[in-house]
Formats: C-alpha cells, structure tokens, sequence
C-alpha cells in the first residue's frame, strides 16, 4: 500500500455541522430508547400479581394488565407503525440537511467556475425545475421560497464565481422515496458516485457482511436491500395497507435500527470524504512526505511556508481498493529535535509534527 499525504491550511474548515450528525444519533437512540421501553411495558404486562404485593399496587396492575390484554394487537401494530415511520423520517430529514451543510462548505472552497461541470449543470437544471415547483404552489416545503432569490443565486453563480450560493433545495428535491437508488441518484448529481464511497466503509460492511472481493459493481444496490425493505414498509403504512402478520418483532426493528445507523453514518462520512478532496485540492499546498512514526508523527519537507500549531494536515491513502482522506490537527512541531509553536520556513525544510490522534492505517512509502 503507498500513502500519500498531503496539505497543509491556515484555517480548519470543519465539512458540515458536526452538530447534525450528534442529532441524528440522538434521535435515532430515541427509537431505541422507546423499544426500551415497550419491552419494559410487555415485562409487566406478564407480571404475575401475587396476594403479598401491596394492594394499591396490585389493583393498578391489575388495571394495566385488563387493558394491556384488550388493546395488545393494536398496540403492536401502532408501535410498529410508529417506529418504521419514524426511521424512514429520520433518513429522509437528515440526508436533506447533510446535502445542504456539503453544498454550503463547497461554496465556500470552491470557485463555481472550477466546480466540477456536472455539479454546474445540475444546479442550473434542478433549480428550474424547483422554480416550477415553486410556480405550481403545490409543495408546502417549498411556500417559504422566492423564484427571484434562486434567479438571484444562478446569476452570482456566473457574475460572481468566487462569493456564490447554491440553490441548495434544488439538489433534495424529491420525486419519489429514497430507496437505495434513488439516493445514488441524488448523490449522482453532486458529482459522488456514493457506491464507490459505501463500499469502503468498513462500519458498514461489517454490519451487513460484504466482503469486498465477493460482488460485482452491478450488483451493489443489492448490498443495501433493507434500505428498500424499509422504505416499501413504510409506503405500506402511508397508503394504509400493513399486514398484521408481517410485523417486524422488537428484535427485528433492532437490526433495522442497527443497519440505519451505519448506513446513515457512512452516507454522512461519502460527503466528508468529498468535500476533504475539494478542499485538499483547492484550500491546501502539497507536502513531501519523508516517513512517519508511531502512526502520529509525521517527517516532511516544507518551504515558503509558517506553520504553526493548530493547523490541520490533509492525509490520502492511496490503496487498491481505498482511497479516504482523513483530517488531522497538528498539536506540535519540530525542527532538528527542538520544539517550536509556529516555524517560519522559507527554504526547504525537513521538519516534524505530531498531529492528534493516530492513523488508523498501515503505512508504506515507495
């Protein structure tokens, strides 16, 4: 394996909001929390009442167990309701607002004129189609936009390349629901082939059990299958139509719950990894690597440059079958074994650094 490191910035540009992706945890651990919470509820539905029990205890439960009996069938079939909608929602709402944090950090790097042609493209043609939307009057979503203000943003787009604004709702407009595919396609359109991107998440193959060498790229969209499975359940409950012995139990909402999270995760981690090669590319100065120890210190060769403590290095691995970016802050520097906070270099330099953390992977240098 040969990796490449790269890069060295001023200023630490975070992706997108880490706040959001710290939200869809916690929201996603509120439908576990309930699942918690109806197992605890069937416990002492089953609870046998003992003529010890304190009596106010005892008639209350009792009051709870006539109930828990007579509204039990209903009760798992809102439960279940409850909880595939809720999952569904949270993909839904938290794929739309990652697209817009990556969009709005693009605009930010990236001057419109050295974007990707693709991405330009779509802006103009997703933008036209939400300004029909928006002339039909018939989506609520979209009731607190102006046709003019998107007008407004394509013209800066070209006027004013390098302070622009992406008309970010015209990349999450949605025409049909969010199967594996059609979120390949919305990725599609900012340039991502998000496939690529899943493959290589590790947290994600382990949950699902792929094994890289074992698929073909035309068989992907197979890997994902409880995408799906989700978002057909969920249609079923929309238009009113659930099967009463096609509930999923407790444990299998679980592991719906379970494949959610890492999917969801590496979706957010496919932008991550995007936007780190935009900023690499057009933010950062390319470095020398000379070695690296203990998977924390990293030896290169910089000049025409001041460094200091606090800035972040841009790291690609470049493998057969990887090739990720990871973001690390530089928490010291060295030169000729002497500790320093900032180094002003204006010939080329050998020096050291130790960034935060460590890499996670094998490194070796050509």
């Amino acid at each position: 394996m040969i990796h490449s490191y790269k890069n060295v910035s001023h200023k630490y540009q975070q992706l997108m909001n880490n706040v959001s992706l710290e939200d869809f945890k916690r929201e996603l651990n509120q439908v576990r929390e309930y699942l918690k919470h109806i197992e605890l509820v069937n416990e002492v539905s089953s609870y046998s009442i003992l003529d010890t029990d304190n009596p106010k205890i005892k008639e209350l439960l009792a009051k709870f167990q006539n109930h828990h009996r007579a509204f039990e069938k209903d009760k798992k079939i809102f439960e279940y309701k409850a909880i595939i909608i809720s999952l569904y929602g949270l993909l839904e709402k938290f794929i739309e607002i990652w697209i817009k944090e990556y969009l709005d950090k693009i605009a930010q790097t990236v001057n419109y004129q050295s974007l990707n042609e693709k991405i330009r493209e779509k802006h103009f043609e997703l933008s036209m189609k939400l300004i029909s939307m928006i002339t039909e009057n018939k989506w609520d979503k979209y009731k607190h936009l102006k046709k003019e203000d998107i007008l407004k943003n394509l013209y800066q787009c070209i006027e004013i390349p390098d302070k622009y604004k992406f008309n970010t709702n015209a990349f999450t407009i949605q025409s049909g629901n969010l199967q594996h595919r059609r979120i390949t396609d919305i990725f599609d359109n900012l340039a991502i082939n998000l496939n690529d991107f899943l493959v290589k998440n590790d947290s994600l193959n382990k949950e699902i059990g792929f094994s890289k060498d074992k698929i073909v790229s035309s068989e992907k969209d197979v890997l994902y299958s409880k995408m799906n499975e989700l978002v057909e359940r969920r249609n079923l409950i929309a238009h009113g139509s659930e099967r009463i012995d096609d509930l999923l139990t407790p444990n299998l909402l679980k592991v719906y719950i379970s494949f959610l999270e890492k999917y969801s995760q590496a979706i957010y981690q496919a932008l991550e990894q995007s936007y780190f090669e935009e900023e690499s590319t057009h933010k950062y100065q390319k470095i020398n690597i000379i070695d690296v120890f203990n998977k924390s210190i990293i030896a290169f060769e910089l000049d025409n440059y001041l460094i200091k403590e606090g800035e972040y290095l841009i790291i690609r691995t470049v493998e057969k079958s990887n090739n990720l970016f990871y973001k690390k802050a530089i928490i010291s520097l060295q030169k000729d074994n002497e500790s320093y906070s900032q180094l002003m270099l204006q010939e080329k330099t050998n020096i050291a650094i130790k960034i935060e953390g460590y890499l996670t992977i094998f490194v070796e240098f050509e």
